[in-house]
């Protein structure tokens, strides 16, 4: 088996397991271990196991805080947003909406990176918005006829969270696109810190108290850190450096399937009309992106 071949399945195997995550993230809310104590306490422990590698790679970083700031700032508000999202809301919708990030990517590469916009890449955009649109009024009448009201295009507070999640995931990819002389071990821990720092804040702000946890919900966010934080990030990076960023890209839409596949059999819920047809063109969007040469 080629090297590539190997990448490309441990990617495969990433993405899925990230498009599990949504299972033990609602287990932990349920049992006590809300969005935010659970953002602060797991990728806190992630963070503090990953400050050795920071530190010995502090030559690469110390001098450009800036590019640090890009790095840990939308990185850890993506990771915390999306936790809140999947924890708190309904994971179908909350990750078809998360999905918007390839959108949101093309559109800074353009605006801040003065990258050209190509018409296939301009359709991408649009089939993006066009699936979201769909997937935010699920379940509003189908038809010309049908009235519009504004109650259908109100968003949930998880709801917002996934769309910022998106947004802030293509924020800190681009950043990190940039801040080429960085380390990728160290952009990641630099992610991890963010996400400590964007949790504690949203502690102070929202006042929510934080309680010791049970037994086995401490022994639950030590399984999650190590299975799908340490873990998945890892095999992640592992995957991306070397495999071409396109055939990357494809291969982690694995995660939104595996992610809407999954709810829909434990909740036994079948995805809206609406939804499956917003679902399609947000991956035909990811697709178009991801292909974009």
């Amino acid at each position: 088996m080629t090297a590539s071949r190997s990448a490309a399945w441990v990617l495969l195997g990433s993405a899925t397991l990230w498009g599990l995550a949504w299972w033990p993230m609602q287990v932990l809310n349920e049992s006590g271990v809300a969005g935010l104590p659970l953002a602060l306490c797991t990728y806190g422990l992630a963070a503090l196991l990953s400050l050795p590698f920071l530190w010995r790679e502090r030559r690469a970083w110390i001098s450009r805080p800036r590019q640090v700031l890009l790095i840990a700032l939308p990185g850890g508000w993506a990771a915390m947003s999306f936790m809140l999202a999947m924890s708190q809301g309904d994971v179908v919708r909350e990750m078809l909406l998360f999905y918007l990030a390839p959108a949101w990517s093309v559109l800074g590469a353009v605006f801040l990176l003065g990258e050209s916009l190509s018409r296939t890449r301009l359709l991408a955009v649009v089939l993006a918005l066009a699936g979201a649109m769909l997937v935010i009024s699920a379940g509003a009448p189908i038809g010309l006829a049908a009235p519009i009201r504004p109650d259908w295009f109100t968003l949930s507070r998880p709801d917002w969270f996934a769309l910022s999640a998106g947004l802030a995931f293509a924020a800190g990819n681009l950043a990190t696109r940039a801040a080429s002389k960085i380390p990728l071990a160290s952009k990641t821990s630099l992610q991890m810190i963010g996400c400590v720092l964007c949790a504690a804040l949203m502690l102070l702000i929202t006042g929510t108290p934080l309680r010791m946890p049970g037994a086995d919900a401490a022994l639950g966010m030590v399984v999650f850190t190590g299975v799908w934080i340490l873990g998945g990030t890892s095999t992640t990076a592992f995957g991306m450096s070397h495999l071409e960023a396109s055939r990357s890209a494809l291969i982690l839409l694995a995660e939104l399937v595996s992610a809407v596949v999954s709810a829909s059999l434990v909740h036994q819920r079948i995805p809206l009309r609406m939804e499956c047809l917003g679902g399609l063109l947000i991956l035909a969007a990811a697709t178009l992106d991801a292909t974009h040469t």
